[in-house]
């Protein structure tokens, strides 16, 4: 999407300029991942106007392949408003990311990726995304990741849990926060902690029972912690939250962080970390990305 936003402390409506800028989940962990040294790929549809030839030269910037992006002439591309006192709206209904489906896969190398990663916007924006999401994820021989990423204002929002649970029984990783988590899994069964770990409510015995449903390795995102459950084991790392410019991409961006470290064979530890890192960086931006380091330190 194009991200139209007021500059830091003033509100769209009072704002005599706007900040102009891309943003998008898929898109976000793309970018950060680039940074991060990674040779990635976006697959998704634009609107074949300025706003998608602005996103495209962004991207392509970033160092992100965007050979595998169509270009639909009839609808436009998504739009989202930042705005402080209104929070995020979304533009999406009827545009060409909306109605992209299985077929935007055709000649996608899906099977030699070492790693694909769908959230659950794909779920969410429309009927056909959603198939291209489950069908992109039953494609893929490498690591598969989800971030079920629940948003509001979206055809599939009223439906969510019931449009992502699909997604997080087809991975391997499953990146999410615990409110979501715990949203997703209300209306499933699960063995919840074993041997004492934890209570039916607690953050670890969420991860248990999303393990149930498929992932190997789990990762909630909490206010004050951050937990892995990966061959079993759960752990965890406390984080502190500074003062944010704009938390909206932080999730995406320790996302970025925490895949880059794994496929590169690093430990969880090492790998919450670097996720923990590059979210609160990018919490010191208006921008979506525009925080994100370029390099481990």
């Amino acid at each position: 999407m194009v991200a139209l936003a007021a500059p830091p402390g003033e509100s769209l409506r009072r704002a005599d300029r706007w900040v102009v800028d891309h943003a998008g989940a898929e898109s976000n962990t793309c970018v950060g991942l680039a940074r991060l040294g990674l040779r990635v790929s976006w697959v998704s549809r634009l609107g074949h106007d300025a706003a998608g030839d602005r996103i495209l030269d962004a991207l392509a910037a970033e160092g992100v392949d965007t050979a595998w992006v169509g270009r639909d002439p009839h609808r436009p591309t998504g739009v989202m408003l930042k705005d402080p006192a209104a929070g995020v709206r979304y533009y999406r209904a009827g545009s060409a990311a909306s109605v992209m489906g299985p077929e935007v896969l055709d000649g996608v190398p899906a099977r030699q990726a070492r790693a694909v990663l769908v959230t659950g916007v794909t779920a969410l924006i429309g009927a056909a995304p959603h198939a291209a999401g489950l069908a992109f994820l039953e494609s893929a021989q490498g690591l598969r990741i989800v971030d079920p990423n629940l948003r509001p204002g979206l055809w599939g929002s009223d439906r969510r849990s019931e449009l992502v649970l699909p997604f997080i029984e087809r991975c391997d990783l499953l990146l999410t926060g615990s409110s979501e988590l715990e949203e997703i899994l209300a209306g499933t069964r699960g063995a919840g902690g074993a041997d004492g770990a934890g209570g039916a409510d607690s953050t670890e015995a969420l991860a248990r029972r999303a393990a149930d449903c498929g992932p190997r390795e789990v990762v909630v995102r909490g206010a004050t912690t951050i937990g892995v459950l990966a061959d079993g084991l759960w752990s965890e790392l406390e984080i502190r939250r500074g003062a944010a410019v704009d938390p909206i991409g932080a999730g995406d961006a320790f996302n970025a962080g925490y895949i880059a470290a794994r496929l590169r064979g690093g430990a969880v530890d090492a790998a919450l970390r670097a996720g923990a890192r590059c979210g609160a960086a990018v919490t010191t931006s208006a921008s979506d990305t525009g925080g994100f380091p370029r390099a481990f330190e």
